[in-house]
């Protein structure tokens, strides 16, 4: 017994002795780990950017010092002796802030993330060496100036001196990549700036969504889904079989996002007259719509040299400010969206190397691409031209896969243009001093076509929508609706609209320009622009807000860019609510959704319901028709809705019949029915049954996402920029959402520059961007002005801050300045 008693005893002793050591071991590893984690992080922190003291660089030549003041944003103010010294300061800063970003710029561009991201991103790479874009680059730079070649050398010598001179940590980004940064050229700035002109003019997508669309659905049913703008008679649509010689061009599956512009995407500008503000000289404001990520697109800027300013937004990649101010005038963009993109139909000979013209067969011009893959062989592509452009189905496999054989589809592109001079056009704007110089400087402009608000100092306002836009012959009868057949005469551009024919305007006797993306010309205007114009929702809202005050001031205009009265809700909330009539067992819904003043705020019920009313009431409406291809089209379509839903002549109500069931006829009233019943039932589902809960900031929230983090689950969150906002589709303060998929409430896209200009007190005006100023995840500059942008502030930059009052003032030298 007294052994056994011993025995156990010293078990004990042994297994205390073996638990103490091991939580001895436990505790040095967690200790060792937070070791690790800190100096990891201490590490990291090396890689942000020097803001104070002095610089000095032995192989950079400068015209004198530059000095960068900072202020509690990070925004940077540069004072430089030359342009050049400027160009090279705003390279500098934009490589300090945003390195990673400038990586990427230049890497979409050239069509290089295979190197850095793997096969995933291989399609990317060959869709964008095929089309071209960084080879048209190159070809622009021999049809620059040389002041503004110059200007693109120095900003690439700013982003360059950074590199060289960093002695800390690459951003976090380069690191998980295993990459290091290269070199800026000029080039690579010409390049992201076809990026940009991509973004915003892609209606060739459109020309293959009718094509698609036709192999199931008749002409008129075409138009209809594709209705024409509110006013307008659609354009007719030839037969297929007729325009390509009997060849069958269907089910081409086509990726998404062939949609028409009917989303609610877009930009806002508009400016007023002296008549209309209280300071007696202009207010101009702008927020252009784009794709929401972290860091933004966008980098705000203010910039002396002698006696010339400029102040607003720049992009990091681009030497200039280009949504901004100086010490005269103002501007702000919107995009016009023209029809500037047609693709070809191409018949191709039997050697693949030759297609037919009118005049007969004709070469291709044809070179191979390598394209580097990160953990695999390169992959080399041969890229074939036409005389309309690069031939893009070689790209998409499976569009290739269901032309017929011996076609191919090329693309003929504006911007693809050899001597696009639009770089000069940037830098000769921020110079400008009144209208004729502005208007002058613009002539260099050739894509993407913009709707351009002006106002100065002087007191005039103005428009203009600068761009080469093509003429289409009479013969053309696909109006660019549809791809032309290549091979027939009639269907080649036939030059461009001369610069003094676009739309302009000069000091209206109205007093006030607004533009939203629509329809920004008269009827009798003598050129085709395009049939396909953003719907005027935005539009009507905005000018409905300036007629409604007498005199306006920066911050009435704040309070019209953060609107979010649903004007979408306005027009088809009441169709809907007739249709429904009345609900048994809903009826205190219906009645908060007939009393609800559609002001999509975040904390209502009454913006969800609305929304997933509209989602389901869509898919009851056409998903029948669409069959498999219905998720490719899924979407708000106002436009559509509210045409079949009123019974518009011409049939539109014939939509709301299932053609699925052959044995009865829906109507509208059914469909709207059961769209509601639908709707309450995924939102019962989803936020539980009290439906007085439900709150539209609970499920709509932007997202901006990281390039390319944000696709790893673990990173995401570290990196992104996410949280609930008001508005929804065609707010005056956009927020759409994608209203289909996973998260249908969320949205990805929105203002991402928000500034009003006070002529009256230029310093005075007034900016924000949605993320922050730092595109590194652990400078306090990385989302800091996330909030002020969803809460509706901004911030006042004005070109100097005195030294006392700065956050960091950094100089840079030259010692090859004083030799």
């Amino acid at each position: 017994m007294i052994t056994e008693r011993r025995d156990r005893d010293s078990s004990r002793a042994m297994a205390g002795s073996w638990t103490k050591r091991i939580l001895t071991g436990v505790t040095v590893l967690a200790g060792l780990f937070v070791l690790v984690a800190i100096a990891a992080y201490a590490y990291l922190r090396t890689g942000l950017p020097q803001t104070d003291g002095t610089i000095r660089l032995s192989d950079v030549r400068l015209d004198g010092p530059i000095e960068i003041r900072r202020d509690d944003h990070g925004i940077p103010h540069i004072i430089a002796k030359s342009d050049s010294d400027a160009f090279f300061a705003l390279g500098f800063v934009h490589a300090q802030d945003r390195l990673w970003q400038l990586e990427m710029n230049r890497r979409i561009a050239s069509g290089r993330l295979a190197e850095i991201l793997g096969r995933k991103a291989l399609p990317t790479d060959i869709f964008l060496r095929t089309l071209s874009t960084y080879d048209r680059a190159r070809a622009a730079w021999a049809h620059l100036d040389p002041e503004t070649r110059n200007m693109l050398k120095a900003y690439a010598d700013g982003i360059n001196a950074w590199i060289a001179h960093h002695r800390g940590a690459w951003p976090p980004e380069f690191l998980l990549a295993g990459v290091t940064p290269e070199l800026w050229t000029p080039i690579d700035t010409i390049g992201w700036l076809k990026m940009m002109d991509l973004d915003l003019g892609g209606n060739y997508r459109r020309e293959l969504a009718r094509l698609d669309l036709l192999a199931i659905l008749s002409p008129t049913q075409v138009q209809q889904f594709f209705p024409p703008y509110p006013g307008e008679k659609p354009l007719p649509l030839p037969d297929p079989k007729k325009l390509y010689d009997g060849l069958v061009l269907a089910d081409l599956g086509i990726a998404p996002g062939a949609e028409p512009a009917e989303t609610g995407l877009g930009s806002n500008n508009w400016v007023v007259s002296g008549s209309r503000t209280k300071s007696g000289l202009p207010l101009l404001a702008n927020d252009p719509h784009l794709r929401l990520n972290t860091p933004s697109l966008w980098y705000l800027a203010a910039i002396r040299v002698g006696e010339r300013e400029v102040v607003g937004a720049s992009m990091p990649g681009v030497p200039f400010v280009i949504l901004g101010r100086n010490r005269d005038i103002a501007w702000g963009f919107t995009n016009t969206g023209p029809d500037v993109q047609d693709l070809y139909l191409e018949r191709i000979e039997a050697d693949g190397r030759s297609y037919l013209t009118p005049e007969g067969p004709a070469a291709m011009v044809m070179r191979s691409e390598k394209i580097a893959v990160k953990n695999g062989q390169p992959v080399t592509i041969t890229v074939r031209e036409t005389r309309h452009g690069p031939v893009i189905s070689d790209a998409i496999p499976q569009l290739a896969q269901r032309l017929p054989k011996g076609t191919a589809l090329a693309l003929r592109w504006t911007a693809l243009a050899d001597d696009d001079t639009g770089t000069r056009a940037g830098l000769q704007v921020t110079k400008a001093r009144n209208f004729e110089e502005f208007t002058k400087a613009l002539q260099a402009f050739i894509a993407p076509e913009q709707n351009i608000v002006y106002a100065d100092r002087a007191g005039h306002i103005g428009y203009y929508a600068p761009a080469r836009v093509p003429i289409r012959g009479p013969a053309n009868d696909t109006h660019g609706l549809l791809p032309a057949p290549g091979w027939k005469p009639g269907y080649d551009w036939q030059g461009f609209i001369a610069y003094d024919e676009l739309p302009r305007r000069y000091d209206p006797p109205e007093g006030l320009v607004v533009t939203a993306n629509q329809k920004i010309i008269r009827d009798d205007y003598p050129h085709y622009l395009t049939s396909e114009w953003a719907l005027p929702y935005r539009a009507d809202r905005i000018r409905a807000l300036l007629e409604a005050t007498p005199r306006h001031d920066t911050d009435s205009f704040g309070r019209i860019q953060m609107d979010v009265r649903s004007t979408v809700a306005d027009d088809l909330l009441p169709l809907f609510l007739d249709h429904l009539g009345d609900e048994p067992g809903h009826g205190e819904i219906v009645a908060a959704m007939r009393a609800w003043d559609r002001e999509m705020v975040t904390g209502r019920a009454e913006p969800l319901i609305f929304t997933a009313w509209h989602r389901h009431v869509a898919r009851r409406i056409y998903a029948d028709e669409l069959g498999k291809r219905f998720e490719r089209y899924y979407g708000a379509k106002p436009r559509f809705l509210h045409l079949v839903l009123s019974n518009a002549p011409g049939g539109y109500a014939r939509w709301c019949d299932d053609v699925r069931t052959k044995d009865r006829v829906e109507d509208c009233d059914a469909v709207v029915r059961e769209g509601f019943r639908d709707a309450l039932e995924e939102l019962a589902a989803t936020n539980g049954k009290d439906w007085k809960k439900w709150q539209w900031g609970a499920k709509h929230k932007v997202v901006q996402e990281h390039r390319p983090f944000s696709a790893v689950a673990w990173l995401a969150p570290f990196f992104e920029t996410k949280g609930p906002t008001p508005g929804g589709t065609y707010t005056v303060n956009v927020a759409p959402p994608l209203f289909k998929g996973a998260h249908p409430y969320r949205h990805v896209h929105g203002p991402s520059y928000r500034a009003i200009y006070d002529l009256a007190d230029p310093s005075r005006s007034r900016f924000v961007i949605p993320t922050g100023q730092s595109g590194h995840p652990l400078s306090r500059h990385y989302r800091d002005l996330f909030d002020l942008w969803r809460e509706g502030r901004y911030l006042e930059v004005p070109v100097d801050i005195p030294s006392q009052q700065a956050a960091g003032i950094l100089r840079i030298e030259s010692v090859l300045t004083e030799n």
